[in-house]
């Protein structure tokens, strides 16, 4: 896989003047690690099973495939309030 500054702004994602644009794919093996509880929306193992998919199927082939990597605080803090921000710093499943 590949990587790149995590904004988005791709060259194969342009798809201005008629360009047909290139699918971006992007998954963390990390995910699936994580368990949001029985009522959360976000189910790592259906993420886990579709890269499996993607992968056997040989759609990966026809994407540009990227590496995540993990928010800065300072990201993080754009969408998120300085106190959740903490919060998920010092957050341990230990504590949780």
């Amino acid at each position: 896989m590949s990587s790149f500054g995590g904004d988005g702004n791709h060259p194969d994602n342009d798809v201005s003047a008629g360009k047909k644009g290139r699918v971006c794919y992007y998954y963390d093996r990390e995910v699936g690690n994580f368990y949001y509880g029985p009522n959360h929306p976000m189910k790592p193992h259906r993420l886990a099973m579709t890269h499996e998919l993607v992968l056997a199927y040989g759609l990966h082939t026809q994407m540009s495939m990227f590496a995540l990597r993990k928010a800065t605080p300072t990201e993080l803090a754009q969408f998120h309030t300085e106190d959740y921000v903490d919060f998920l710093g010092r957050v341990t499943p230990e504590t949780q």
